[in-house]
C-alpha cells in the first residue's frame, strides 16, 4: 500500500498521459523513480492478476486508470478493466468466509459502544455478505436489525413536536418491530428499541409492553 504524495499527483498524471518523459520527470522529482520501481515490482511479481485499489479519488489515480483502461490507436485490448470493489471481493472470498464476515459485522453492530450510524454501515456490510451466499435467513435477520436501528435513529433528538396521532403511529411501528425482532432472536435490540421509543409511548402502551415483552426478556 503506497500513497502518492500530493506534490507528485500532477507530475505523475503528466507522466502516464505521455506529456513528459520519464528521464526529465525523475530529474526534477526523484521520488517518481522510486514509485515506478515499486510499480514494476508489483507488475512483474504477480502470477495471474494485479489489483489497484484506491480508497479515495486522486489526480494520479484517475490519470493512471484512464491510461490503463483506454484502447490504443490500433483499438487493441486495454491493459486493465475497472471493477466494483464489492465484485473484486466476491471473486476472492469463499462462501464460508462471506458468512463469517457477515456474522462478525452483525455482532459488531450490536455492541453497546457502537454508534447507531456506524451500526447501520456494519449491518449494510453484513447484509451484502449474506446475500453473496444466498443465505436468506441471515440476510433477513440483518435487515430486520437494520430496520430497527433506522427507526431508533429517527427517534434521536432533536425531535419535532409530535401530536397524539404521531405517537400512536410510533407505538404501532415499535410494537410491530419488536414482534419481528423477537421472531429473529434479536432480544437485545428489542430492549434497545424499547428504551428509545419509551418517551413517546402512552402510559397504557408502556405498561403493556413492559408486562408482555420487556419483563420476560430481562429475566
Amino acid at each position: 500500500c503506497r500513497e502518492i504524495p500530493s506534490s507528485l499527483q500532477k507530475p505523475w498524471r503528466e507522466l502516464v498521459l505521455g506529456r513528459v518523459t520519464q528521464d526529465n520527470l525523475e530529474h526534477s522529482h526523484p521520488l517518481i523513480g522510486t514509485l515506478l520501481k515499486l510499480l514494476y515490482t508489483g507488475v512483474t511479481r504477480c502470477i495471474e492478476q494485479l489489483f489497484f485499489v484506491e480508497t479515495k479519488s486522486s489526480t494520479a489515480g484517475d490519470a493512471t486508470m484512464r491510461w490503463l483502461t483506454q484502447k490504443d490507436s490500433h483499438n487493441e485490448a486495454t491493459l486493465a478493466t475497472r471493477n466494483n470493489i464489492n465484485a473484486v471481493e466476491a471473486m476472492i472470498m469463499t462462501s464460508d468466509e462471506f458468512v463469517s464476515e457477515g456474522i462478525s459485522n452483525a455482532e459488531l453492530a450490536e455492541a453497546v459502544e457502537t454508534e447507531l450510524d456506524q451500526s447501520q454501515m456494519l449491518l449494510e456490510r453484513a447484509i451484502w455478505c449474506f446475500e453473496q451466499t444466498d443465505n436468506n435467513d441471515l440476510a433477513a435477520k440483518a435487515r430486520m436489525h437494520y430496520s430497527s436501528i433506522s427507526f431508533r435513529l429517527e427517534l434521536q433528538p432533536p425531535n419535532e413536536e409530535r401530536d397524539a396521532n404521531d405517537c400512536a403511529l410510533l407505538e404501532a411501528r415499535a410494537a410491530h418491530l419488536m414482534e419481528s425482532l423477537i421472531q429473529e432472536g434479536l432480544t437485545f435490540e428489542v430492549l434497545n428499541l424499547f428504551v428509545a421509543v419509551e418517551p413517546f409511548l402512552s402510559v397504557y402502551a408502556k405498561e403493556e409492553l413492559e408486562r408482555r415483552v420487556i419483563r420476560k426478556l430481562r429475566v
